[in-house]
């Protein structure tokens, strides 16, 4: 952000070009993208996007901005080019985009992020959130365990690895903590921490093939790596 921000990279002409507006933006909201909604509420600013950069515009002149959003993360990046000011925000809670509003206006005296395009409702204005899932713990022996222990993933960027500790399986991604799951069918599991669940899936030997993360409204599978 920083190199961007001051000009070290890209070369200027690259740079110009990516912060360039090459597409306006009238949708009613960020997400979903293809939603046919429309407004005039952010043509103020010239709500709009370069190379790689959203970008629009204040007072101060020419901002840019991008998002990242991914399940139990939310972050956001923006620069105000010409005094180069700026503000990277990275959070590890699927509710991190409730403090943006906040964080940018104090911070940064940023109060032309659009926020109702961008999603970000303020902590302040979220629904509760509902309670956990009730899961029901029961038993599995070691040997119904064990079959399922092993390293699932698409490596080298992402690899699961369960082991079994005493009545249940533990799962560590990556170099991440490990986390615990507890069994609820014979290959259903649940954590305490979250919603996730986990499911495996056997082959007609009874063997071990694949590991299906339930996250939100996703399913991810994982097949088990040999």
């Amino acid at each position: 952000m920083q190199a961007v921000a001051t000009g070290r990279v890209p070369p200027r002409k690259a740079r110009e070009e990516m912060l360039r507006p090459q597409i306006r933006i009238h949708s009613l909201h960020q997400f979903p993208s293809l939603a046919p909604e429309t407004t005039t509420a952010n043509d103020g600013i010239q709500l709009g996007y370069g190379l790689g950069w959203g970008l629009y515009f204040s007072p101060y002149g020419k901002v840019f901005f991008k998002e990242g959003h991914d399940g139990g993360y939310r972050n956001y990046a923006v620069v105000f080019d010409k005094p180069k000011d700026g503000m990277v925000i990275m959070t590890n809670s699927a509710n991190g985009e409730g403090i943006f509003q906040e964080l940018l206006e104090t911070l940064l005296r940023d109060t032309f992020t659009p926020i109702e395009w961008e999603g970000y409702t303020p902590y302040d204005r979220l629904p509760p959130r509902p309670p956990l899932a009730v899961h029901k713990e029961i038993a599995l022996g070691a040997a119904q365990l064990d079959r399922l222990t092993g390293r699932y993933g698409t490596p080298p960027d992402l690899i699961l690895t369960v082991t079994r500790v005493g009545s249940h399986l533990v799962l560590r991604e990556n170099q991440e903590e490990p986390g615990d799951l507890f069994p609820e069918s014979e290959l259903g599991f649940f954590t305490n921490v979250n919603d996730d669940t986990i499911t495996f899936e056997l082959d007609p030997q009874g063997r071990a093939v694949r590991l299906v993360v339930h996250t939100g409204d996703r399913s991810i599978p994982l097949n088990r790596i040999e």
